[in-house]
């Protein structure tokens, strides 16, 4: 009777203890699914985080391209050539500026004559345009006389006076100098904008960060709470081992003392 008490118990404890092994390959599995989901959410935050950043620097570069390009500067629409070397490739914002002081709103341009007077000169558009194709071939200037001295004429077929080409120097100068103004302001609105993208990119990151920080919440949790239970299961089955063990034992001592002897005992 000892013995079939016995045999039940180790019986009812090999059933508890493979349970108990199920359930711990249940728990090894699940562990296992969160763990890759984990990894994909970071992968995924991740992602959105260098896409932010590169958009970030994308919006920077179209700022400033942009500002470059609505004072003249940029690359949009621009007559500056920097392959020509012969040095006299000006930039559309001085072109622009030149145009505009050059036709001083259709009155004559007054310069000292050097000797107490004035001298005056007009531009139109089609002579602005003609003297700005020879300076930059580099033909406006005085033309030389046999005698090797100037002749007050200028241009490749002696078209302009030097009143004409000091004014247009003069405008030319006037516009390089508010080129330089316009470059600073254009450095100092470009400094700005990135000074405030990067407040904006900051909390984009902070909001991301914490979005991640909800996606991920969840999934830890019930990472814990299956390392919890695994931890439990394990002392529960180290346990149950150490008494199933005891059990066999006990249950092979009681087969060899029921077992007949036939006199030999």
């Amino acid at each position: 009777m000892a013995f079939l008490l016995l045999l039940h118990e180790k019986m009812r404890l090999q059933r508890n203890y493979n349970k108990m092994v199920l359930r711990s390959s249940q728990l090894a599995n699940r562990k296992s699914r969160i763990a890759n989901n984990i990894t994909k959410v970071q992968k995924m935050y991740s992602n959105k985080m260098t896409q932010l950043e590169q958009s970030t620097k994308m919006l920077q570069n179209q700022f400033t391209m942009g500002i470059q390009n609505m004072f003249g500067l940029g690359t949009q629409n621009q007559m500056f050539n920097p392959m020509n070397m012969g040095g006299y490739g000006i930039t559309s914002f001085v072109a622009n500026q030149m145009a505009s002081m050059l036709a001083n709103g259709g009155k004559a341009i007054e310069l000292p004559d050097g000797k107490g007077g004035t001298l005056s000169t007009t531009f139109d558009q089609d002579k602005y345009q003609a003297m700005m194709t020879e300076y930059m071939s580099g033909t406006l200037k005085e033309q030389i006389g046999d005698n090797n001295k100037g002749t007050g004429r200028y241009g490749a077929n002696g078209t302009y006076e030097k009143v004409d080409v000091d004014a247009f120097m003069r405008a030319m100068s006037m516009a390089q100098n508010q080129q330089s103004q316009a470059q600073m302001m254009c450095q100092q609105m470009s400094t700005n904008y990135q000074t405030n993208i990067s407040v904006w990119l900051e909390a984009q990151k902070t909001q991301l960060e914490a979005e991640q920080d909800a996606a991920l919440a969840p999934l830890e949790a019930e990472q814990t709470d299956i390392d919890l239970e695994q931890a439990g299961l394990e002392t529960q089955m180290a346990d149950a081992k150490a008494r199933l063990e005891s059990l066999k034992q006990a249950c092979s001592e009681g087969i060899k003392e029921s077992a007949p002897t036939f006199g030999l005992g």
